[in-house]
């Protein structure tokens, strides 16, 4: 088994392709003797091995050689995301309570291999915050054995070719973005850095450039990019692979995906699993769901609830002032996540049990009823909430994004009454000119119908 060590890959496969960023090419070797630099540069700072070490990582060579130098000294990484607020980084801080927290480059130069112990595969890696779907977000302590588990998860699924090359242009404070290096440092295999924002053009012509892969997107990127009109995205060999995950993928999604010639594959996870859960091979595209439970990583449903158990789950969460650990009485991790499995055993995601809108005693899937919304002509985007009502309990109700030139309004009425169950139909509707983001990619539920309220008409 490889380790997830900078320095040992250095030793093993010092030529091969590490990191590229901005057409330029890092070895293995390069990088290890800048990790050396680096490592000086914390025991300077006084960071001793295991301490808890802030950092706002971001996809460039910097922020990457920073944390294979955390990784060397056994040092847990802090994950502050980029977006953080003031308040919400100072609340970060003061739950982790870091030894240290880096805030410039990494120093430039060579240095000498450090001698440093083999690190224990139970040590915590990385503190991962959520995106704080359940809430408040929570600090998600993850060991390099679940990296490394699931790395092999990852490997099993999809296989590893000489020239693979991953695209990571999303942060890596998020689980998605940490896992792009882990599993490339993991298999010696090569990270193109994009550094963003995300700018689908500039991806394209990076993926084109540096011959790219791999790519890890959330469903609102893949539609950025397969809506480039300059330049136009066409993709063709070498790319394999584009993994979809951090969100539903809706069909009307994937169908542009595969019309444009996109290996688009179904992925689902989560923070505490250490990202990948299921996901879908490349003879699986085109299929409902998010593909099979990967090697080692096993999933029941329960009440509807997905739980899953592997290697790669959290140690659990940071904050000792939360006794809420999402354990089962047998020690599954309860995911939240509503599921089924499909008669093919494609795993079915259907929402999250706090996102359900019970009207009249009926629950409503919000995911259900958004891919319908985004399978209506001149709807691009859809968010489905529930708004409280004295008769029913609650209501539905939708906010969406549309084009102009193809959206009528009565012509929604009429399908959705030929087309959804009286329950799930929205019964009040607002247009927007764009759905809120979280840090994650993801539809801020709760900021959509926080914009949406004042603005919601019957429909």
């Amino acid at each position: 088994m490889r380790e997830l060590s900078i320095l040992a890959a250095a030793v093993e496969a010092p030529s091969n392709d590490c990191l590229v960023a901005d057409g330029r090419v890092w070895s293995f070797a390069e990088v290890g003797a800048r990790v050396g630099v680096a490592i000086d540069a914390l025991r300077a700072q006084g960071v001793q091995h295991g301490g808890y070490v802030a950092i706002t990582p971001r996809p460039d060579v910097s922020s990457a050689v920073w944390l294979y130098a955390l990784f060397e000294l056994g040092c847990p990484a802090v994950l502050l995301h980029p977006r953080l607020s003031e308040r919400e980084r100072a609340a970060v801080l003061d739950e982790a309570r870091p030894v240290h927290v880096i805030v410039e480059d990494a120093p430039t130069g060579e240095g000498l291999s450090p001698a440093l112990d083999r690190v224990p595969d139970d040590r915590t890696l990385a503190i991962v915050y959520t995106s704080g779907s359940r809430g408040t977000p929570r600090g998600a302590m993850l060991s390099r054995r679940a990296f490394v588990a699931s790395e092999a998860g990852h490997a099993s699924n999809l296989g590893w070719l000489p020239e693979d090359r991953w695209l990571l242009g999303m942060p890596p404070a998020h689980v998605g973005g940490l896992s792009i290096l882990t599993r490339c440092l993991i298999a010696r295999r090569c990270v193109v850095l994009d550094p963003g924002p995300f700018d689908p053009a500039g991806a394209i012509r990076t993926m084109e450039r540096d011959a790219v892969t791999l790519l890890s997107v959330v469903p609102t990127m893949l539609r950025r990019l397969l809506s480039s009109e300059e330049p136009p995205w066409r993709p063709v060999a070498p790319l394999r692979a584009v993994l979809v995950g951090g969100a539903a993928f809706p069909e009307s999604l994937r169908q542009r995906a595969i019309a444009a010639g996109v290996p688009a594959l179904a992925t689902y996870g989560c923070t505490e699993a250490c990202s990948q859960v299921a996901t879908q091979t490349p003879d699986e595209i085109g299929l409902a769901g998010s593909g099979a439970p990967l090697e080692g990583v096993e999933v029941r449903i329960v009440d509807d609830e997905i739980q899953v158990r592997s290697e790669t789950l959290m140690q659990g969460y940071l904050s000792t002032r939360d006794a809420e650990q999402p354990w089962s009485r047998d020690g599954w991790l309860r995911t939240g996540d509503i599921g089924a499995f499909a008669a093919d055993g494609q795993l079915i995601v259907r929402g999250r049990l706090d996102d359900l809108i019970v009207t009249g005693g009926e629950n409503v899937a919000p995911q259900e009823v958004e891919a319908w919304l985004e399978s209506v002509p001149g709807i691009a985007g859809a968010c489905v909430f529930g708004i409280d009502d004295e008769d029913w309990g609650q209501r539905v109700a939708a906010a969406v994004t549309v084009d102009a030139s193809l959206y009528d309004a009565s012509e929604l009425g009429a399908r959705m009454k030929d087309e959804l169950a009286t329950h799930k139909r929205p019964r009040s509707l607002a247009v927007l000119d764009v759905l809120p983001l979280n840090p994650s990619g993801k539809v801020d539920r709760a900021e959509v119908r926080a914009i949406a309220e004042g603005s919601l008409r019957p429909i």
